[in-house]
């Protein structure tokens, strides 16, 4: 199963500025166009660090405000996110950014130039996101698609033009325990655009349930709350606007009591607690927090904020809550 990561996953800087993207028609496929360095087919610290290398190219040598892509995907079925859903890219080409997302595979022109299964089984992980979580439609797309380029190159154009069959997935591992006994995956995420009202409490924000077959999102609750002791890993996603340009806002993983009392505040790793709009009033923050659940508490994903304007949560995901017994 491919595990979708955070920007924070890779040590991304923060972007200059971001441009909102309601809607795409679909995706569009891309290359490094350079050599991909074949270390990336066993260590994912190396596809980590290609990743941050590329967005630092970008940033630096492209002058844009942040590495061009939308998600990259690596041989280690994993799907990274670079500007994210609901952002426009920029490395579709002038004019093409708002028709497609950009998903890089980490193939090139030398090294590695062909996808692996695994690369296939994560792009296509990585477009269902971008369809659940930023309006992304059916269309699968090669870079040279309506743009001057070999980008993405031969082996992965040859896929997409095929239609990008998702190759047969690996067998499962033997588990070292009944595999029933393991709590499920629950991902939740926001249905709609919502009001975030202001005041000293926290707003949760978690309004559609994606997956919740092991029972560990209570019926009608707004929380994370497994019905057997585990580790709980964490991953969302928030993007706000409305707010007055440098204006204070907070966004939290929390965890609670059965009551609601609340335990213990994780903050994600590089980043304060107390966030600031850019000039545009707006928000993006991906946060990551791991902590010990069970039937006595609950975990949630959080906002608060002063502002007197009215502040949009344009959108939010818990895309990953990866429970492990403990």
């Amino acid at each position: 199963m491919t595990i979708i990561e955070s920007r924070a996953s890779w040590d991304a800087a923060r972007p200059r500025s971001t441009t909102y993207l309601g809607s795409a028609k679909g995706v569009k496929a891309h290359y490094t166009g350079g050599r991909a360095d074949p270390r990336t087919l066993d260590d994912h610290d190396a596809c980590r660090a290609a990743v941050k290398g590329i967005q630092r190219g970008h940033m630096t040598g492209n002058g844009w405000s942040d590495i061009g892509y939308s998600m990259v995907v690596c041989n280690h079925d994993r799907a990274m996110i670079g500007r994210g859903p609901h952002v426009l890219p920029a490395a579709n080409g002038p004019g093409l950014n708002s028709g497609h997302y950009a998903i890089l595979l980490l193939v090139g022109t030398s090294g590695v130039i062909e996808p692996t299964d695994a690369m296939k089984r994560a792009f296509h992980a990585a477009r269902t996101y971008l369809r659940e979580h930023g309006g992304a439609g059916s269309e699968i797309k090669g870079h040279r698609d309506g743009y001057a380029t070999s980008c993405p190159g031969g082996a992965t154009y040859a896929w997409v033009r095929a239609g990008a069959p998702l190759p047969s997935a690996p067998p499962p591992p033997t588990p070292e325990e009944p595999e029933e006994s393991m709590p499920e995956i629950v991902s939740l995420g926001l249905e709609d655009e919502v009001v975030v009202p202001p005041g000293a409490d926290f707003q949760p924000w978690w309004t559609a349930e994606w997956k919740d077959s092991a029972g560990s999102h209570p019926s009608g609750g707004q929380s994370i709350a497994p019905n057997t002791a585990t580790w709980v890993d964490i991953v969302a996603y928030v993007a706000l606007r409305g707010l007055a340009p440098d204006e204070p806002v907070e966004v939290a993983i929390t965890r609670h009591a059965a009551d609601g009392t609340l335990q213990n505040v994780a903050w994600p790793i590089e980043r304060p607690a107390l966030l600031r709009a850019d000039v545009d009033g707006r928000v993006e923050v991906n946060l990551a927090a791991q902590f010990g659940l069970g039937p006595a508490n609950r975990a949630r994903v959080n906002i608060r904020h002063a502002s007197a304007g009215q502040v949009v949560l344009e959108t939010a995901s818990a895309f990953k809550a990866l429970l492990h017994r403990s």
